[in-house]
């Protein structure tokens, strides 16, 4: 019995810590900022048959880093409600250096994607 509280304890530790939920919400950030808004946008300004193309170029370098304050703010503040995940008395991400690159890969549908996370927290 013992060992099973033990292990639900470091389960929880490990799991709901402060760090460890302020990194989960930013991936599900960056899932919602990618796939619902700014997949749309960028293929809605390149024409149909380019949209492959120019998300290819975007796979090799990048789409820009979407940083942590601009992520808070997109959609009038949509998302602003998060910030208590990252400003805790016991952790802090720095807004403006956290950040995330989006790689987009074949067949460049809208959760065809890898990411590259930037942590700048303490």
């Amino acid at each position: 019995m013992s060992v099973v509280m033990v292990s639900i304890s470091l389960f929880v530790a490990l799991y709901y810590n402060s760090e460890a939920v302020a990194k989960r919400k930013f991936v599900e950030l960056v899932k919602t900022y990618y796939e619902d808004y700014y997949y749309d946008k960028f293929t809605e300004s390149v024409e149909a048959d380019k949209v492959d193309e120019q998300l290819a170029k975007a796979g090799k370098n990048g789409c820009h880093p979407g940083l942590l304050r601009q992520l808070l703010l997109y959609q009038n503040g949509k998302y602003s409600s998060y910030r208590g995940y990252f400003e805790k008395d016991d952790f802090n991400c720095d807004k403006n250096t956290t950040s995330a690159t989006i790689y987009p890969v074949e067949p460049y549908g809208r959760t065809d994607y890898t990411v590259k996370y930037f942590y700048d927290c303490d």
